[in-house]
């Protein structure tokens, strides 16, 4: 089971921009992201930080993670379950 948690989602007014971060919750081990949305029609961008070790998911996983959090930031959704 992998959940994904959105923590925080904000928009900064002085930039017109969102902020949002979380987590990823992964068989034990805890993924942390960030994200900011400039509201330039780029979408979401979403990083790993710093805080987690994303070296032991497969590319294929990051992907399709990185894609449920952007979603999930989309529909305000605070957790997902896959």
């Amino acid at each position: 089971m992998t959940k994904i948690i959105i923590d925080s989602q904000y928009h900064r007014d002085q930039f017109d921009d969102w902020l949002a971060g979380g987590k990823v919750e992964d068989k034990g081990k805890t993924y942390y992201w960030s994200a900011q949305d400039s509201n330039y029609g780029f979408g979401w961008e979403i990083e790993p930080t710093t805080e987690g070790n994303w070296n032991d998911i497969s590319e294929d996983k990051f992907n399709k993670i990185i894609t449920l959090v952007e979603k999930c930031l989309y529909e305000h959704r605070a957790e997902y379950v896959f």
